[in-house]
């Protein structure tokens, strides 16, 4: 698998690039522009050998293969803002300025946009909240990823978006805290469940600007940590699958809104679907979030497809990233062949942003390729 070497510069294309930000744009404002923006990320795994989790919080270790995948994205071309984003962490910075112990991956993997360390609760009951302190925004690891932001601000150009690890949405990072018990809680001692979710979101605003003043990122523009021009904050809320609709409606979407007017209106909402677990519940229950403009999820494209009618002007799709990639070139036997039933049937459409990861840059043009021909069907 070879990639793409040498200077970005050589491989950036401003055009285009202004070229992208209109597509996301246009996409999630529901504006028909005859074009299902698709961004693909290249990940090759030969240039992931030799990282070691053990060294999570050493940017100079991480540093030459996320210039590489930088390098190789640009190649491609696709509808990817060109970022450079700190994607290992997975739940540490907030649990760890809580007091969380992390438990590490035996190894690396073939990604850096693995989930990370996972945090060991801090909480043995949910009473032990009440005597909670917020913690200093110098604290847990908040330092190292200071570090990090600014070792890559100063060595890309200013063209790359930085972007901090992706907030942790305010009742995973509740959940990650005192466990899978809090779910118990939840119905049991109410009261205090909101405290620490709230707790959670307001600490999430506050460090999220904080880091964004060392990458002189935009505070009122958001661009995630896959490259996509967002509606305002992308937060991960993968425990929102285990809450019913009703649960959601009390737990989440106060916090949602909370968390959306802090950082700029509305934003992202993303929780994990899979091959064999759709969740196709927290659909329609994040619907009635007036804050929350975008539902992120891998097989969020599938619900687009069955219910674009009642998603129609309200709630946009981001998708197809994760397993859904392979699930399709499985199931169609090409991605080519998936493509050209999908995009002419959505293509003058809107309220949809794709992205996938492949693993070189000759993957990723021929993917391109077949997607620039399946809109000229």
């Amino acid at each position: 698998m070879s990639g793409a070497a040498g200077d970005p510069a050589d491989l950036y294309d401003p055009g285009h690039t202004t070229l992208v930000r209109q597509r996301h744009q246009q996409a999630f404002a529901w504006q028909p522009q005859g074009w299902i923006p698709l961004g693909i990320h290249v990940v090759n795994p030969e240039h992931m050998s030799g990282l070691e989790y053990e060294r999570w919080l050493e940017p100079e270790h991480f540093f030459a293969a996320q210039y590489q995948v930088l390098c190789d994205t640009l190649a491609v071309g696709s509808d990817l803002l060109p970022i450079v984003a700190i994607n290992h962490l997975g739940e540490a910075v907030l649990s760890s300025m809580l007091g969380a112990e992390q438990f590490m991956p035996d190894i690396m993997g073939a990604t850096l946009q693995d989930v990370g360390p996972a945090p060991l609760p801090v909480f043995s009951s949910i009473e032990q909240v009440a005597q909670m302190e917020k913690p200093s925004l110098d604290a847990g690891i908040v330092p190292q990823v200071e570090r990090f932001l600014t070792y890559y601000r100063q060595r890309l150009p200013e063209w790359v978006h930085v972007v901090a690890p992706m907030p942790s949405g305010p009742l995973t990072m509740a959940m990650e805290l005192r466990g899978s018990d809090f779910l118990l809680d939840l119905k049991d001692n109410p009261q205090l469940c909101h405290q620490l979710i709230e707790m959670c979101t307001r600490l999430q605003a506050e460090v999220e600007f904080k880091f964004r003043g060392l990458t002189g990122e935009s505070l009122t523009e958001h661009v995630t940590n896959f490259g996509v021009l967002g509606v305002g904050l992308r937060v991960g809320e993968d425990s929102i699958v285990n809450l019913s609709p009703s649960m959601i409606h009390e737990f989440c979407l106060p916090v949602f809104a909370l968390v959306n007017s802090l950082c700029g209106g509305v934003g992202h909402t993303h929780f994990c679907s899979l091959i064999h677990s759709r969740f196709e519940h927290v659909y329609p229950a994040l619907a009635d979030a007036e804050q929350v403009a975008v539902i992120s999820s891998q097989f969020g494209w599938e619900y687009y497809q069955e219910h674009l009618e009642e998603l129609r002007g309200r709630l946009a799709v981001e998708s197809f990233y994760g397993d859904a990639y392979g699930y399709v070139c499985g199931k169609y036997g090409s991605f080519r062949t998936w493509a050209e039933q999908f995009v002419p049937r959505f293509k003058d459409e809107s309220g949809l942003v794709l992205y996938c990861q492949v693993e070189s840059v000759e993957e990723g043009r021929r993917v391109w390729e077949s997607w620039q021909q399946a809109h000229q069907i």
